[in-house]
């Protein structure tokens, strides 16, 4: 029997298109290869999940589902948070602060992409912890008493951040080698055709 890891993906209005899009087909490839036989015992699976179900318009104006509410976070093995100019409103909203916390503090896995480092900041949960964020945003992290890194991909505890909006895939890469292992990571890398940057 396979072990199916569920993501939940915040999903907002304005959020950054390719924040979510990268890590989603890098994510979703596990499925398609599985059912290829080349992964035998695990995929992901992912949802979109909201303050409500129901249409949201991106940054770039695509269109996107969004298929849960809030209070299905629990069910899901991994918490998945991009950023674009729609966080900061969502940075404010005390119904996804306290899912997305109640979620890290769960000790499940949290990541985010570019400034949706800053969704997990205002969740108190990037303090004391290495973090990054989009390139000329990351040094605020500090305020938040992060440790902000100017590097791709920061992996700290239960938390992975990623760089700015491309480097969507490279967390995606990461969280299948967390989870599913460094082959696994590999596979995916090439089915998908990414060369990480050096």
């Amino acid at each position: 029997m396979a072990r199916i890891i569920k993501v939940g993906v915040l999903a907002f209005p304005e959020l950054e298109e390719l924040d979510l899009a990268g890590a989603w087909e890098v994510l979703g490839a596990t499925r398609r290869l599985f059912r290829e036989g080349v992964f035998k015992d695990a995929y992901f699976e992912l949802e979109t999940v909201g303050k409500e179900t129901g249409p949201v318009r991106c940054y770039h104006d695509l269109k996107i589902l969004v298929e849960r509410t809030l209070d299905a976070l629990p069910k899901y093995d991994v918490l998945f948070v991009p950023g674009g100019p729609g966080r900061l409103k969502a940075q404010k909203d005390n119904a996804i602060l306290e899912a997305v916390r109640k979620f890290y503090e769960s000790g499940k896995l949290v990541a985010s992409v570019c400034t949706g480092a800053f969704i997990l900041a205002e969740a108190g949960i990037l303090k004391g912890k290495k973090a990054t964020s989009f390139h000329t945003v990351v040094d605020q992290l500090s305020g938040y008493g992060a440790c902000p890194l100017k590097e791709r991909v920061v992996v700290d505890g239960n938390v992975v951040t990623g760089a700015g909006i491309s480097s969507s895939i490279d967390v995606g890469v990461k969280l299948v080698e967390i989870l599913m292992g460094k082959e696994a990571a590999g596979a995916v890398t090439e089915w998908v055709e990414y060369c990480p940057p050096s």
